[in-house]
């Protein structure tokens, strides 16, 4: 992998001062990795990108572009307001529980966030709304929309003037972001804030001898308050309707919702004629076809990134015939996911990792400083490694305007394994962040702890005004181990093997990645409603399915898309030679090219009309 920077460098430019700009968006990593290692299945494209429009206490836009959801009701029919500059927004009214009945009185409102087609509903070429979710579980998919959601209109619009238009609809999953009730665990905002900065305190498994204990004992302890807070408060709890089949459900109904909602604009804008449907011999126009919407015919048209494949194919296998275009981009393997993580998410995590060395092996000292003009690939690799090595016993002591920070083992740790996620956008930057480590000074580092100091300090909003709250990963556990089998008979001992294993896969990620399976083992609900067996992952869909996949993808690797691949009747994978997590994002952080072979898929793959 040769940076662009290079070429820069030729021309005369100055590359420290390309350094000296990136440095505010280093900053930001090292802000997150906080959060990275805590819940690494939260997509990190999305977490660097939300920066951009807010902070852990809600949205903050700017003031043009901001939006109360506090200010509309839950629906059971789609009611669209203007929101967010050029975004539509509503909430749909669904019951609690779809599958049982439980709790009949009882509702969710899902939070809905679209950014409308660039033709009116009653063109001939509108096609109706791509359902968007980033991944996590725990992303939100409000978030996605307001970051990508053009980006995403122009893979999916066509190219010319002929072709069909789309909606994107980015919606928030049950307990997630701005869909109530949120998925709580503690009284409130500070508590939680609190108990995160606790956990975080203490590090990834293997950053000390004494780390597996102390996580163990907070994660158990945490599992054992968040039952008690549930018992205390009485009544249904979200976290006992979280499961992914339920939000499968939610997604179809959002999409029969739509489509009626799509009739009535119609209707509203263009009138038919009065008679149309009556005259003998009328041949109706692809308008006043339209308006022919039956419930239970509407197909889905989704696009899921990392989790959101685990969704989109529960929503194949549950429903194969409502089944329009799928497009899942860095699929997690269904079996590996339902128990309880397994050992499959990481085989392609240091062919990742690789690239990062192949990377300042290429572009040289002046790019990468931890490189020389003699070094060899295993120079690299070596001097990586001594570096992450040199914070095990000795952090870097820092200071900033705001009070004391250190930069810790974990904190590297993390920000390399969120690099691994976007490496065009990262690599860079990690290049001038290990250098600045093994000197353990200079401005780097003092920004970095600037941010670091940020996410440690708790902050409290004078107005909650209609945001969503801090919930500290509630609905990751809920939604991650609700869908597992229960791992409530683990031990300690069984977690340190677990850790081991994973260490032994991937060095670079097995010390964070161990963490989900350790939360699950602590978590004390299960789903009323557990769907998710492997033996249901399979189906004939009514569209074939297209599954993407990148060849170097750090959590969902290549062989994960074509084992998923397998179970679906003509589904084919997609292969990118690339790293980096899901293909369609990995491909935006490069030249800024339209993926066109992308466009084409989407619209006419496997279509069997």
């Amino acid at each position: 992998m040769k940076s662009g920077s290079s070429d820069a460098t030729e021309r005369g430019r100055d590359p420290r001062r390309r350094r000296r700009r990136r440095w505010p968006a280093l900053a930001i990593l090292a802000a997150i990795a906080l959060v990275v290692y805590q819940f690494p299945l939260v997509n990190v494209t999305i977490l660097q990108q939300c920066s951009r429009y807010g902070s852990r206490s809600g949205t903050e836009l700017e003031p043009s572009k901001q939006f109360a959801w506090d200010t509309i009701n839950a629906t059971e029919h789609l009611e669209f307001h203007d929101c967010f500059g050029e975004f539509q927004c509503a909430k749909l009214k669904v019951p609690l529980d779809w599958f049982n009945g439980t709790h009949p009185n009882a509702s969710v409102s899902i939070a809905i966030a679209k950014l409308p087609a660039q033709v009116p509903v009653n063109h001939p070429d509108y096609a109706g709304p791509v359902l968007i979710n980033p991944g996590g579980p725990g992303g939100s998919g409000i978030a996605l929309a307001l970051l990508e959601a053009r980006q995403l209109q122009t893979i999916v619009d066509p190219s010319g003037k002929e072709g069909k238009f789309y909606d994107i609809l980015g919606f928030d999953p049950r307990g997630i972001g701005f869909t109530e009730p949120h998925a709580r665990c503690m009284p409130d905002d500070p508590s939680a804030w609190s108990w995160q900065l606790r956990e975080s305190t203490e590090g990834i498994l293997g950053s000390s001898d004494a780390a597996l204990g102390r996580l163990w004992s907070m994660t158990h302890a945490f599992g054992s308050a968040c039952k008690q807070h549930s018992d205390a408060n009485g009544g249904p709890d979200i976290k006992y309707y979280m499961s992914t089949a339920s939000v499968a459900r939610d997604m179809l109904e959002i999409a029969e919702k739509h489509a009626e909602w799509a009739v009535e604009e119609s209707i509203r804008i263009t009138p038919p004629r009065p008679t149309f449907s009556r005259l003998p011999g009328h041949q109706m126009d692809a308008f006043e076809k339209k308006l022919f919407y039956t419930r239970g015919e509407v197909k889905l048209t989704y696009l899921g990134f990392s989790y959101g494949t685990y969704l989109g194919s529960t929503f194949a296998a549950m429903f194969p015939d409502r089944v329009g275009r799928l497009v899942l981009d860095g699929v997690v393997n269904a079996h590996d996911y339902n128990n309880g993580l397994a050992q499959g998410s990481l085989h392609d995590t240091e062919r990742d990792m690789q690239s990062f060395y192949t990377f300042c092996f290429m572009s040289g000292p002046t790019i990468c400083p931890i490189t020389t003009p003699d070094s060899t690939f295993e120079d690299i690799e070596q001097r990586t490694q001594r570096i992450i090595k040199s914070l095990y016993h000795n952090p870097i002591a820092l200071n900033t305007d705001s009070g004391p920070e250190i930069f810790t083992y974990s904190d590297l740790k993390g920000i390399i394994f969120s690099g691994l996620y976007t490496p065009t956008l990262v690599f860079p930057f990690l290049g001038q962040l290990l250098a600045a480590v093994e000197t353990r000074h200079g401005p780097l580092l003092e920004a970095i702890a600037s941010a670091l100091h940020t996410v440690h300090v708790y902050t409290c909003s004078g107005s909650n005004n209609g945001t969503n709250t801090f919930t500290y990963g509630v609905a990751q556990d809920a939604i991650l181990c609700g869908d597992g089998g229960s791992l409530a008979d683990s031990d300690i001992d069984s977690m340190d093997q677990y850790f081991h294993l994973l260490e032994d896969i991937s060095p670079t990620a097995g010390g964070i990645w161990a963490m989900l399976r350790m939360r699950c083992s602590a978590w004390p609900f299960r789903p009323l409603t557990s769907w998710g067996r492997d033996s249901l992952f399979h189906g004939n869909t009514s569209h074939p399915i297209l599954f993407l996949s990148a060849t170097a993808d750090p959590v969902t690797p290549l062989q994960s898309a074509r084992t998923m691949s397998s179970k679906y009747t003509d589904s084919v994978v997609l292969i990118q030679d690339t790293a980096g997590h899901c293909t369609l994002r990995v491909a935006a952080q490069g030249n800024g090219l339209r993926p066109t072979h992308f466009a084409v898929e989407f619209e006419f793959y496997g279509s069997r009309e």
